[in-house]
C-alpha cells in the first residue's frame, strides 16, 4: 500500500502500525466530542490556581450559572475574551454568574508557561479565578473545538456554548448573560432550544455502544433519539458516521441532508456532509459546502475538513492555508495532523507527513514527544 511504503520510510514498522491504529481509532472519539452539546451533564473536575488552591465546580454548584471561559496566552482572541467577560465579572459581582477563566496553553504547563499566563493576566486585570487545565484534561472533557471558548453551565447541564469569538455569536452570548442577570438585552432574542433529555439520553447510550464498535446496538438508540426530538442534530452525525464505518455512505449521505433539510444552517452537519463528500469523491460539492461553514469562523473541523477537500482538488497552497487557520484555533487537534499527513503524502512531502503522523500520535498518547520519537530517520531528507 502507498501509505504504509511511505511511512516506513521514516518509522519502524511497529511504530508506524502503532501511529495507523491509536491515531485512526482516536479520531471518532475526538470528532465525537466536538459536537453541540447542549443540554448534557456538566462533567465535574477539579483545578489549581496560579497560587495552587484548588477549585472544583462543584463547590459552584448553587450559583445560578457558571461560566467556563477556556483561553490561551498564544490565542490572539483570548486577551478580548478575557476582556470582555471581566467588564461583565465587574459590572453583575452580585448577580450568581460565577466565571470561571480555564487556561490551556499546553499539554504540560511550564514554569515559563505559569508565568506567561500570571503577565497576561495582570495585563487585562483579571479578577475572576484563573485555573489551569494540566495536561488539557478539562479541555478534552467538555470537548472544546477552539480557544477562546465559552460554555455557559446551568443547573448541572450545559445551558450554552460558543466556540471562538465570532462577532454576532459573542454578541448573542452576552445578551444572554444580560438576560441571566436580570436585564434586557440589546435586541429581543429567541427562547434557546435545548434537545429533549431522552433524546440526549438515547444518543449518549448510542455514542456509548459505537465507541466499543457495538454498531448494531447504536443504531437503534440514534434512531431512537432522532424520532423523539428531529431538531436535536448529533443523533444524526452519530447515525450517519455509523452507516458511513459500515460502509454504506449513501445512506450516510442522505442522513445528513436530512439533519440539513430541518437545521440548513447548522455548521456542525455542513461540515460533517462536506468531509464524506471528500471521502466519496464528490469534491466540487464538498468545497461549496465547506467553504459557507468556514465562513462562520470558529467552528475549528469546518477549517480542516475544508483544508482537507481543497488538498483532495488539487487546490495545495489554499489547503495548507486553511489547515493553519484551523491550528490557530485549536492545535491539539489529532484530526488536524492527521488529514494534513495525508495531503503532504499526496504531493510527496514525506518528511513533512511523517512529521505530522508524529505529532498526531504524541497528542493522541499525551505523552513526551521523546517516547515516540524513536531512531533517526534513514531515508532521503
Amino acid at each position: 500500500m502507498k501509505i504504509m511504503v511511505c511511512r516506513r520510510r521514516f518509522f519502524p514498522f511497529a511504530l508506524t502500525a502503532v501511529i495507523i491504529a491509536v491515531v485512526t481509532c482516536f479520531a471518532y472519539s475526538v470528532n465525537a466530542q466536538a459536537l453541540l452539546q447542549t443540554g448534557k451533564e456538566a462533567p465535574g473536575f477539579t483545578l489549581k490556581d496560579l497560587e495552587g488552591n484548588r477549585t472544583t465546580l462543584s463547590q459552584y454548584a448553587q450559583k445560578k450559572a457558571v461560566v467556563l471561559l477556556f483561553w490561551s496566552t498564544w490565542s490572539a482572541n483570548s486577551k478580548k475574551a478575557l476582556k470582555r467577560f471581566e467588564a461583565f465579572h465587574q459590572k453583575y459581582p452580585d448577580k450568581e454568574i460565577q466565571i470561571l477563566g480555564i487556561n490551556a496553553d499546553n499539554q504540560t504547563i511550564s514554569t515559563e508557561d505559569v508565568e506567561n499566563i500570571r503577565k497576561t493576566v495582570q495585563e487585562t486585570g483579571i479578577t475572576f479565578p484563573v485555573l489551569l487545565d494540566r495536561g488539557l484534561e478539562a479541555f478534552h472533557t467538555y470537548g472544546v473545538i477552539a480557544i477562546p471558548s465559552t460554555i455557559v453551565i446551568m443547573e448541572g447541564r450545559i445551558a450554552y456554548e460558543l466556540p471562538g469569538l465570532p462577532l454576532v455569536g459573542t454578541e448573542d452570548l452576552f445578551d444572554y448573560l444580560r438576560e441571566l442577570a436580570g436585564e434586557k438585552p440589546r435586541s429581543k432574542t429567541e427562547p434557546r432550544y435545548r434537545p429533549r433529555y431522552d433524546a440526549i439520553a438515547d444518543a449518549s447510550l448510542a455514542k456509548g455502544f459505537a465507541k466499543e464498535k457495538m454498531n448494531a446496538m447504536a443504531y437503534p438508540f440514534f434512531k431512537k433519539a432522532i424520532d423523539k426530538d428531529p431538531k436535536y442534530m448529533l443523533p444524526y452525525v452519530g447515525l450517519a458516521r455509523l452507516y458511513e464505518a459500515d460502509g454504506n455512505p449513501k445512506a450516510a449521505e442522505a442522513t445528513l441532508r436530512k439533519a440539513l433539510s430541518i437545521d440548513g444552517g447548522n455548521v456542525v452537519v455542513m461540515s460533517e456532509l462536506g468531509c464524506l463528500l471528500t471521502k466519496t469523491g464528490k469534491t466540487q460539492q464538498a468545497l461549496d459546502i465547506l467553504s459557507s461553514a468556514a465562513k462562520k469562523d470558529s467552528y475549528t473541523p469546518s477549517h480542516y475538513y475544508y483544508a482537507y477537500a481543497l488538498g483532495k482538488a488539487g487546490k495545495f497552497t489554499e489547503s495548507l492555508a486553511a489547515f493553519d487557520k484551523a491550528l490557530s484555533l485549536n492545535p491539539f487537534e489529532v484530526t488536524i495532523y492527521r488529514l494534513r499527513a495525508e495531503i503532504y503524502e499526496d504531493n510527496k512531502m514525506l518528511k513533512e507527513a511523517s512529521a505530522d503522523y508524529r505529532k498526531a500520535l504524541e497528542l493522541t498518547l499525551k505523552i513526551d514527544p521523546a517516547i515516540v520519537r524513536g531512531p533517526a530517520p534513514t531515508g532521503p531528507r
